[in-house]
């Protein structure tokens, strides 16, 4: 039959069938030959076409896992916000909670020490009863154990904040995205981080940029910071826990003991105002005590220390 007959056009192979169909001489077995030639034109087009269906599912397929994923990512994304949403709710309610019983403990502080005061100046004469005297006493043992739970509610609502020290300031910044920034850059942190409030605090001073506060949603993320911290050392910036100012002075006289501790390679824990050493308690009075009496050296060199910031915020309305 050979090639030529292949390569016969359909209209071609349509006007031999009329000539069968319409008396005029043509082979049969040419007939046949065209029909099958057909069939197999038409087999091989059905093939093309289910070819190309199949791919067309298979891409519409592979839309519609893409399309399921893309809407789970944002079910997922629109359920963390409103865990968001919900945490900063609950903080600002427990924030606000503590702050109600904070003034309420430091008013009763304030009228214990008046009345005890009083007692005081009643007693100078040294003619009052045995009974005013143990009664002064409750009062003074009753108004540290409020002065105690006070300072211990301002370390926990102080507990999920970190002060960031030395970063430049300008005018209408946006403190949250200059600390985002400064932890991603700085502190080698990828992974997101969710805040509650950020904001500067303490008075302004020409050239000395003032403090930033950020207060974590999260403890994970703020402990996480925290440890990234030696990732500034040699620089001018510094991370520090935010503390009430009396367990910050206590702090300040442990920073060098603790500082000596770890150049030993001694095991160092400090916890709110309490130093331990490989486990065992460290009071400052003692160790002071104990250099007293040892000859000062004076040293050769003077090292470059950046200040220490006051971690609690003044009350100045900043």
């Amino acid at each position: 039959m050979g090639d030529k007959k292949n390569k016969k056009s359909t209209a071609d192979i349509l006007q031999e069938s009329r000539h069968v169909l319409y008396g005029d001489e043509v082979e049969v077995a040419t007939v046949l030959e065209n029909v099958l030639t057909l069939l197999n034109r038409m087999d091989t087009r059905l093939v093309s076409i289910e070819k190309n269906t199949s791919k067309n599912t298979s891409t519409l397929t592979q839309m519609n896992d893409k399309l399921n994923s893309l809407t789970a990512r944002v079910i997922a994304v629109e359920t963390d916000i409103v865990n968001v949403k919900s945490r900063v709710s609950d903080l600002e309610t427990s924030s606000e909670g503590t702050g109600n019983l904070f003034d309420e403990v430091k008013s009763k502080t304030c009228s214990l020490e008046k009345d005890i005061e009083q007692l005081k100046r009643n007693n100078g004469d040294g003619n009052d009863s045995q009974s005013i005297k143990d009664e002064l006493r409750k009062l003074e043992s009753y108004n540290e154990k409020l002065k105690g739970k006070l300072l211990d509610m301002q370390c926990r609502s102080m507990k999920y904040n970190l002060i960031f020290t030395g970063l430049q300031e300008q005018r209408d910044e946006n403190c949250e995205m200059k600390i985002r920034q400064f932890i991603h850059n700085e502190m080698k942190i990828q992974k997101p981080l969710e805040f509650g409030n950020i904001h500067r605090f303490g008075k302004s001073e020409p050239g000395k940029p003032r403090p930033i506060i950020a207060r974590f949603l999260y403890y994970s993320d703020l402990d996480m910071v925290k440890k990234a911290g030696r990732n500034l050392r040699g620089t001018f910036y510094g991370v520090n826990e935010q503390f009430p100012p009396e367990i910050e002075e206590q702090r300040r006289k442990l920073y060098p003991i603790a500082k000596q501790a770890r150049k030993e390679k001694l095991k160092v824990v400090m916890k709110r105002d309490k130093l331990y050493i490989n486990d065992k308690l460290v009071k400052p009075d003692e160790i002071a005590d104990d250099t007293e009496h040892k000859e000062p050296q004076r040293s050769t060199t003077r090292p470059n220390k950046r200040p220490r910031v006051n971690s609690t915020p003044e009350r100045d309305g900043s």
